[in-house]
């Protein structure tokens, strides 16, 4: 028990391992004074400013605002994007239609559609939902695709043997054989969701958000806010990614070389 005790906790520090050398360089900078405390401020200044934030209720209304904007446009950019997918997926007829206008558009960067997306939009909360449902929308079209087209011949020759129906073979072949891939859309795309998020929030005018908030810090001079927005940005999107690990451990357990 001792000896497995140690190696998962020799793992979980050889895991934070960097993030204890960044520490500790913030630390020893700013307690040097290296940097101008005004551009780097000191990690207990940091914290102190980040219970401040919670306790005025400032850092929870600005990431409400934000998680709400997330949760709106990847829900509307995911759930189009598995459809196309899957249609894609499942028919060569409407790949051909398709996809050569889809892969065209996807390689226009999601910057450049924010002058559109403003014009069509503009500067209010439907736009950026627009923004983040557009960036959701292409890794999950993707892996779905990919992961449909993926599925073995084999399963489909035996599905057939058994006299599947076209909706039973979708049900027990097809999306459980694809879902590796689709989680990994999902995963991604709500990663770029969260990423997109923050960059709406400081590029345009927005009625909070985390984004705002460390906007209106760096026009104050308040670097310690700034580093409090990229902290919290950090840990939210450390959590999101770690909520879709949860999904793929409990729906892929059948994959043998999941770990």
């Amino acid at each position: 028990m001792t000896k497995i005790t140690l190696g998962r906790l020799w793992e979980k520090f050889q895991s934070s391992f960097v993030f204890w050398v960044l520490l500790a360089i913030w630390w020893a900078a700013a307690g040097w004074k290296l940097v101008s405390p005004a551009i780097l401020p000191a990690p207990s200044q940091v914290v102190s400013t980040f219970i401040d934030l919670v306790k005025n209720g400032i850092l929870i209304f600005n990431l409400k605002a934000s998680l709400l904007r997330v949760i709106s446009g990847f829900l509307i950019g995911a759930s189009i994007g598995f459809v196309l997918g899957v249609l894609m997926g499942l028919s060569k007829i409407i790949e051909k239609l398709v996809a050569p206008s889809f892969h065209a558009i996807r390689q226009v960067p999601l910057l450049g559609w924010i002058p559109l997306i403003i014009l069509w939009c503009g500067i209010g909360e439907i736009s950026k939902i627009v923004f983040i449902a557009l960036g959701a929308f292409y890794p999950v079209v993707l892996n779905t695709f990919q992961g449909i087209r993926s599925v073995k011949k084999e399963y489909i020759e035996l599905s057939q043997v058994f006299e599947y129906s076209k909706i039973k073979l979708l049900r027990k072949v097809v999306f459980p054989a694809a879902l590796p891939s689709i989680l990994t859309g999902i995963r991604f795309s709500l990663s770029v969701s969260w990423l997109l998020v923050v960059g709406a929030e400081m590029f345009t005018a927005a009625a909070g958000g985390i984004g705002s908030m460390m906007t209106e810090g760096r026009e104050q001079w308040r670097m310690d806010i700034v580093f409090v927005g990229i902290i919290v940005i950090g840990v939210i999107g450390f959590i999101m990614n770690n909520s879709i690990g949860l999904l793929e451990r409990r729906f892929l357990r059948w994959r043998k070389t999941f770990c």
